[in-house]
């Protein structure tokens, strides 16, 4: 079961992103409509938080989603954060994605089926992150039992080397 977290101050957002990600077997989507308010969860190490980049429209005060996402990585640096956004601005992107985040999507008229199609990709890549992290710890495993069979293999040539001679 992966944790998401749903960050963003349009009701409407929420409604769309969450309809597409509960196609998604094997998710628990939480809805936060601040960055504050995700912040005081992030102990809950959520696995993928999908974050809007203006979140002032409720809470004139509000952190921004660059703010958030700085935030996020101080405390949880191993969570994936999606960015959404109005903006176009290639600079924009690139900026959050320079300081962290996974992916940037333009809040367009399909933006939430490309939320779930990056809300996929991650998940693809923690789980091959896993299988690589359970493959690495067998092959470990498998290196110390090839060691031992190797040892018992010398052992038994130097004791038939030594029944032979003696």
């Amino acid at each position: 079961m992966y944790k998401v977290f749903l960050v963003d101050d349009e009701p409407m957002v929420h409604k769309m992103v969450s309809g597409q990600l509960k196609l998604i077997d094997s998710l628990d989507v939480k809805s936060f409509y601040n960055g504050e308010d995700l912040i005081s969860n992030i102990n809950q190490r959520p696995d993928i938080i999908v974050l809007d980049f203006h979140m002032d429209t409720v809470k004139k005060n509000a952190m921004n989603g660059l703010q958030t996402l700085m935030k996020i990585l101080e405390f949880s640096p191993e969570t994936k954060v999606i960015m959404l956004s109005s903006q176009d601005a290639i600079g924009t992107a690139v900026d959050v994605l320079k300081k962290g985040a996974v992916d940037y999507i333009v809040k367009d008229g399909v933006f939430g089926v490309k939320a779930k199609g990056a809300v996929e990709k991650v998940i693809q890549g923690l789980e091959l992150k896993e299988e690589i992290k359970e493959l690495t710890a067998r092959i470990k495993r498998d290196k110390i039992v090839m060691r031992g069979f190797f040892l018992i293999i010398v052992l038994l040539l130097i004791a038939i080397a030594a029944f032979m001679i003696g």
